[in-house]
């Protein structure tokens, strides 16, 4: 098996970063992933406060700039209606300004959504997958991913019904996904975004193994297909069900299959003394937190310190809420 990281990296605690301020996670997560809701705008009483500030934003001072703009960051997504009718304005420095400060706050609202999301205990990997992706693009819209993943999932299923008999019939998933359609790792730049976001991974065909296996998982589940990650330090496999028995696919490799012998090749190769637990279906949520973690190392290797510390933040937190669950529980 071929790697681009170390694996041992991944049994390693992160290093504690500023909390990002909580969001409850219901009302964070409330909204799906199509059109953005409406925001409330400031009360009638602030509304004279917002909009003197807003036309602060074309003061010639540095000093006054930086005043202003903390004022309005600090009054949040209440003002987002305002800032969005100065940014389309006559006036070139307000409007950029404000364009500039709708995409903070913006980013500061999709960071609070995301991490009320991985907050919680059980959480749907696909859902959890398309509010990372807003991180990238603000507007995203989910749902020709979703008619995509559709699509595939109904071809596969109409294979199985197909196939000649039981056991192989889940391998309709790999010839499709890996033969034919050709999804495959990218061994081009493969610490990319490009390579961690889900739908840049369905657009391309490529990306990290993670990435890949949760196509091959969302597509399995819509065709009707028992199917599990097998979630080993740096290279995450997927375990396909056939019956009273299984076996494990590298989607990296195009669905190429796996023995258990591989796997501990692998992890000697490493260093690593196999654990059950790695061999075991990963959930979900395990799932999701190391796609963060995807996200996150592709920020350090590409220098992107804001972007490092926001997602260090979330990662911590729910660090600290699985310790804290597992503790109590």
């Amino acid at each position: 098996m071929e790697h681009s990281r170390d694996p041992r990296a991944e049994a390693l605690p992160l290093e504690p970063a500023p909390p990002l301020e909580r969001a409850d996670s219901a009302a964070a997560a409330e909204r799906d992933e199509g059109a953005a809701r409406p925001r409330r705008e400031p009360l009638r009483e602030d509304r004279a406060r917002v909009e003197a500030l807003i036309e602060l934003l074309d003061d010639e001072s540095p000093a006054v700039h930086a005043t202003v703009r903390a004022s309005l960051e600090s009054l949040g997504a209440r003002v987002l209606p305002a800032l969005r009718r100065a940014a389309r304005g006559k006036l070139p420095r307000r409007r950029a300004r404000a364009r500039a400060l709708v995409a903070t706050l913006e980013r500061t609202r999709i960071l609070r959504r995301l991490l009320g999301y991985a907050l919680r205990p059980e959480l749907e990997l696909e859902r959890g997958l398309y509010l990372m992706a807003r991180l990238e693009r603000p507007d995203f819209d989910c749902r020709p991913y979703k008619k995509a993943l559709d699509a595939m999932g109904a071809e596969v299923r109409a294979r199985v019904a197909r196939a000649p008999d039981g056991p192989s019939a889940p391998l309709a998933l790999t010839q499709y996904l890996g033969n034919e359609l050709g999804f495959v790792g990218s061994e081009v730049e493969f610490n990319h975004p490009d390579n961690v976001y889900l739908h840049r991974a369905l657009e391309k065909k490529r990306g990290m193994p993670l990435t890949l296996v949760a196509i091959y998982l969302l597509v399995a589940r819509r065709a009707g297909l028992r199917a599990a990650p097998v979630a080993l330090p740096g290279r995450v496999l997927l375990r396909l069900y056939a019956g009273q028995r299984s076996l494990i696919l590298d989607p990296f490799l195009g669905g190429r299959a796996r023995t258990r012998a591989d796997c501990m090749r692998y992890l000697a190769q490493h260093g690593l003394v196999p654990r059950a637990e790695w061999f075991a279906d990963a959930s979900d949520s395990a799932l999701f937190q190391r796609h963060l973690l995807n996200l996150l190392g592709s920020h350090q290797a590409r220098g992107l310190t804001r972007e490092t510390r926001e997602l260090q933040a979330i990662v911590s937190a729910v660090n600290r809420a699985r310790a804290s669950r597992r503790r109590k529980g």
